[in-house]
């Protein structure tokens, strides 16, 4: 819950973005940033609530492909530093 003291620095911050023509969307995103433990949801509608579900539903996805995208390129080095191995080892015998 937010104390009155943040309560008020919120809807100061909210009415000086509203007199500077800003959405809600982007006073929520703005608000989002500057105080991310604070409970916002209020100054949205329900499509743009769920907009922003969405887009954080997908920023999750984009993390987890991120990381198994880096796992995938882990082991592609991996095999390929082996591949490399064994080939150098079968010239340097071929050669002898």
């Amino acid at each position: 819950m937010l104390s009155i003291s943040q309560a008020k620095d919120i809807r100061n911050i909210v009415n000086e973005l509203r007199s500077r023509g800003l959405s809600k969307l982007d006073i929520y995103l703005i608000l989002r940033t500057l105080k991310p433990d604070a409970k916002l949801e209020y100054l949205l509608s329900p499509s743009e609530l769920d907009l922003i579900n969405r887009v954080n539903g997908l920023r999750v996805e984009l993390y987890r492909m991120r990381n198994e995208l880096y796992d995938l390129e882990k082991k592609v080095r991996r095999r390929h530093e082996l591949i490399m191995g064994v080939y150098e080892e079968l010239m340097r015998s071929k050669t002898k």
